[in-house]
């Protein structure tokens, strides 16, 4: 479904355009895992997540904050082996089988090579998470960097991870377009100045709208999106 353009300002002359993608949501369907692994860490206080709880306290947010909220009277360091302790049973899951590509995704990056488009990931995921997921999704090579939680003290919503790509990759905000799904995400990338495309794989496009997205869509697949980019970037019609 064709959605409006908001906000939009072309990159200025001369400027390398940067397209960075959150990873968990957005490149890749995984809040299922996720959500089971988070539930197998609650489970032994007798405690567990439905849809709407995983949404407003876990989707998008670092694990330190999670794990702080959920476990509020354990210590730093027992937090720290609660989270890995789900990270591991997540990849667990993943190298299962339960990973879905978000429908586009492939096309995207490749869209982006040919286009001199530098491409970054950036994620409040451990780096263990993210190589074993592009490995998994066959996108090990489409980036030029990868901005995990294991590079920045701070991750989303602030706007630290972002920023570190950026400064990676010689970006300019004005030159760069995130594309996120949650709400902590939009917050990062906005906070650092980056105009952000969002996708409705978790929240409705008017909660996204609302956040600050200029651009929602359904996937990666919308031709919308190329003419979005094409038009921010000050790009000639895709060969």
């Amino acid at each position: 479904m064709k959605q409006a353009m908001h906000g939009l300002t072309t990159r200025p002359a001369g400027q390398r355009a940067g397209l960075l993608f959150d990873l968990d949501g957005t490149l890749a369907q995984t809040e299922h895992l996720h959500h089971a692994a988070f539930n197998a860490i609650l489970a032994p206080s007798g405690r567990s997540l439905d849809d709407e709880a995983f949404l407003r306290h876990v989707s998008g947010q670092a694990n330190h904050a999670i794990m702080a909220f959920f476990f509020p009277d354990a210590s730093i360091a027992e937090r720290q082996r609660l989270a890995e302790q789900k990270e591991a049973s997540f990849r667990s899951l993943a190298a299962s089988g339960g990973v879905d590509v978000t429908p586009g995704a492939a096309a995207m990056l490749a869209w982006a090579r040919r286009r001199h488009v530098a491409t970054g990931l950036v994620t409040n995921a451990p780096r263990a998470n993210a190589e074993m997921m592009i490995a998994v999704l066959g996108l090990a090579a489409a980036f030029d960097v990868v901005v995990s939680a294991d590079d920045i003290a701070r991750g989303k919503p602030h706007p630290d991870p972002y920023l570190a790509a950026m400064d990676t990759l010689g970006l300019s905000a004005l030159a760069t377009v995130a594309i996120e799904d949650s709400l902590p995400g939009i917050a990062a990338a906005r906070a650092a100045g980056i105009g952000v495309i969002a996708l409705s794989t978790a929240l409705t496009a008017a909660a996204l709208r609302t956040s600050g997205a200029a651009l929602v869509v359904d996937d990666l697949a919308d031709p919308v999106l190329y003419e979005y980019l094409e038009q921010r970037f000050a790009l000639h019609a895709a060969t």
